[in-house]
């Protein structure tokens, strides 16, 4: 099953708006980026996942983005092995 962003928020602009952590995210950066093939070509975003922030990259460049299985939590303590992404279904709340 494929995972899906309606917008995406790349690791520099992370960076940017989070200076604390902007070290740990180049850090989870980097390790990703081992893993990847081309990763020269690839956008990196960070998303949250059971309260971690996480580094992914996009397989495509058009709304609504792909996400790879592939992410690196991490946290201001240290970069968590690499983990795969699943999505789950869940229902929408109106109110």
């Amino acid at each position: 099953m494929k995972s899906y962003l309606d917008e995406i928020y790349t690791v520099k602009e992370f960076q940017c708006d989070n200076p604390v952590l902007a070290g740990q995210a180049e850090r989870a950066l980097n390790y990703l980026k081992g893993y990847c093939l081309n990763s020269e070509n690839k956008t990196f975003v960070v998303i949250e996942v059971e309260g971690y922030k996480c580094v992914a990259f996009l397989t495509d460049e058009f709304a609504p983005y792909v996400l790879s299985d592939m992410i690196a939590p991490f946290d201001k303590e240290r970069i968590y092995p690499l983990q795969g992404l699943v999505t789950q279904y869940a229902f929408k709340r109106y109110n």
